[in-house]
């Protein structure tokens, strides 16, 4: 039989070039008509699964597990940024402006890391006054918000084989420098590149990369002071979707948190010269951020881990208290929300829910209960803002509001799917994860959207961040500078 009959031929052709197979089986002159309609279809799925194989590379996943393909993955979009610098380079402005010196942004969501934004300088009336795009450029992938302070802004970012803390005139977008160092983290689930927000203090910005490198850089130069591998240094495993809390700085001392898969959950460095201040095992950590808030009279750090939310002291790392809360699969995004003085609302996806706990003291001997449990609000990805009494965020994908003393669900609103928000002058700025911006009045009384509009045209996990009515926007292909202010 010649080559071209034979199933040895025809069986591979249909596997991995589906068309080709099907030419060379409907050629053959043996076998009926309905032998090789099920033959076809047998192999079908083969392909399929093949095809899908062979575009590994390129999936891409919403927050809810929608599939579709990314051909911008990897090193195509390195290539955009990198030409876009070069020419951008060629255009440096000959005079930097002073006007923005004095912002300050410095962290993760704002100055306290709630997503609360204070003063009174955007507009609410958008017909009237709507946003004016200020600049916009190609941006390294990666899921990093912005920190904005000494007149840049400061994000991370993947550029091929290395991870970058960048930097850039908050005026006009120029890139001022670029820190990198060796470092790709990849995956199919949630894409390449680094997750966390830089940290800015005292002229200096401290940064977390998702394979564990802790970077200080100088905030005017980017030469580096001192890096550590917290990963290596503590023989820790990685998390499945990367390091991804925000440095902190309390004291002196800057706080990140490891994978816990291994030793060092928590681990705190001296801000002067990097060396270990201390680490502290509490378990298998997630990829909330780090943060310290005064409770019941105590400064305590809050660390919402894979299993447990805790509390330590944030200048030993000794646990003072720890409550059972997360997912069967250790997944948990969200930061605690403070809604008294010793009370703090938490929150996860995954079916979870959400919990109000009340922190106690007796005795030096710390417990934390909770006053109510629902499955109302399920942050999965994002956190919650809390504004007059009341907590608003993503339950899932839809808007949501919920009472803070009950727990009672007072509106479901709009769905933004896996976005973010801030909040500002009483009203809610969302992010959705298609790119839209919206702006929402935070009452109980009943979901209200005052207006919004498209930022982006792509997936956006990234944070946004606001100071005195400028807003800095970024997903993993584009960053933009818009202006909130009346004009």
């Amino acid at each position: 039989m010649p080559l071209i009959e034979r199933y040895l031929l025809i069986l591979p052709a249909l596997i991995l070039l589906y068309p080709v197979g099907l030419v060379l089986l409907a050629r053959r002159t043996k076998g009926g008509v309905l032998r090789k309609s099920i033959i076809a279809l047998a192999t079908l799925p083969l392909f399929a699964l093949t095809l899908l194989l062979a575009l590994r590379p390129y999936w891409a996943f919403d927050g809810g597990m929608a599939f579709s393909l990314d051909f911008g993955e990897g090193g195509k979009q390195s290539s955009i940024v990198a030409q876009h610098r070069t020419a951008h380079h060629a255009d440096k402005p000959t005079r930097k402006s002073s006007e923005f010196d004095n912002l300050w942004y410095p962290a993760f969501r704002g100055p306290n890391r709630d997503g609360v934004i204070p003063g009174n300088f955007i507009a609410t009336e958008w017909a009237k006054h709507p946003p004016r795009e200020l600049w916009r450029q190609p941006v390294g992938e990666g899921w990093s918000a912005f920190s904005i302070g000494y007149g840049n802004a400061y994000t991370l970012e993947q550029r091929f084989g290395n991870e970058a803390i960048t930097c850039y005139d908050i005026a006009t977008g120029f890139e001022k420098w670029a820190c990198e160092y060796p470092a790709r983290f990849t995956e199919d689930l949630g894409g390449d590149g680094p997750r966390s927000t830089p940290t800015l203090h005292d002229g200096r910005v401290y940064a977390l990369g998702a394979e564990g490198h802790l970077t200080c850089v100088d905030a005017q130069t980017g030469k580096q002071i001192w890096q550590h591998k917290i990963n290596k240094e503590f023989d820790a495993d990685n998390l499945q979707w990367a390091l991804s809390g925000s440095p902190y700085v309390f004291g002196d001392n800057v706080i990140v948190t490891n994978s816990g898969k291994g030793g060092g959950s928590l681990i705190a460095y001296r801000l002067s010269d990097g060396k270990l201040a201390w680490s502290s095992d509490v378990g298998q950590q997630s990829y909330s951020s780090p943060v310290v808030e005064r409770i019941a009279g105590r400064d305590q750090l809050l660390n919402l881990a894979a299993f447990n939310f805790n509390s330590l002291d944030p200048l030993t790392g000794k646990l003072l208290w720890s409550f059972e809360f997360g997912t069967s699969i250790g997944i948990t995004a969200s930061q605690p929300v403070m809604v008294s003085e010793d009370q703090v609302f938490i929150s996860a996806g995954y079916g979870i829910g959400c919990a109000l706990l009340e922190v106690k003291s007796k005795s030096d001997t710390w417990t934390a209960e909770p006053l109510w449990t629902n499955v109302r609000m399920k942050n999965k990805f994002t956190s919650s803002v809390y504004y007059e009494g009341h907590l608003y965020g993503l339950d899932e994908r839809v808007l949501t509001c919920i009472d803070a003393a009950t727990g009672d669900r007072k509106w479901k609103g709009e769905r933004y799917n896996y976005g973010s928000l801030l909040l500002v002058q009483g009203h809610l700025l969302v992010l959705g994860e298609e790119g839209e911006l919206a702006l929402v009045e935070a009452t109980p009384d009943s979901f209200k959207e005052v207006s919004r509009i498209q930022l982006f045209h792509d997936k956006t996990w990234n944070n946004p961040a606001l100071v005195d009515g400028l807003l800095f926007a970024r997903n993993h292909r584009e960053m933009a500078c818009y202006d909130l202010r009346p004009h």
